[in-house]
């Protein structure tokens, strides 16, 4: 009975979250480097389909951020958000900003608490998030990242 009961969880918890693929535990982790490496293979294609499923296979991994300084707190733009934490990451092809969106859904109080902490030019983080989209503006940067359903972690001093 205690068998049947466990796999009968176990299938409801599965089927409620779709697939693994979707459970952060079993998403890779990248670094922004590794992210820009996959820009780079998409802008030497012309072909819509190839960079549709580069896009793909990006938002299937995590972009990990480690120890890189607060560039700037900001109202999100994203309407799922309620606030954005930008940071520059240095590469090879330049200066990448990313776009991290931590403040929303189940934990969101949690999320304000922390990003209310950070202060501009000051606060190292570490951040882990979902990969969302590559965009581009009138700017000296490379390119910009957003990273959307992020866990930020301040950095002890």
């Amino acid at each position: 009975m205690k068998r049947k009961i466990s796999i009968l969880f176990i299938s409801v918890f599965i089927v409620s979250c779709g697939s693994l693929k979707n459970l952060r535990m079993f998403k890779d982790e990248i670094s922004v480097e590794k992210a820009i490496e996959k820009k780079e293979l998409m802008d030497k294609s012309d072909n819509p389909a190839f960079k549709y499923l580069i896009t793909e296979e990006l938002r299937e991994q995590l972009i990990k951020l480690e120890d890189v300084v607060v560039k700037d707190v900001t109202i999100s733009g994203n309407i799922d958000y309620d606030f954005c934490i930008i940071v520059s990451v240095p590469s090879k092809m330049g200066e990448v900003e990313c776009y991290i969106y931590a403040t929303g859904g189940f934990y969101s109080k949690e999320d304000v608490n922390t990003v209310s902490k950070l202060v501009r030019g000051e606060t190292r983080i570490d951040a882990i998030g979902e990969f969302s989209r590559f965009f581009t503006l009138l700017d000296e940067t490379f390119t910009k990242i957003e990273i959307v359903k992020a866990k930020v972690d301040i950095k002890k001093s």
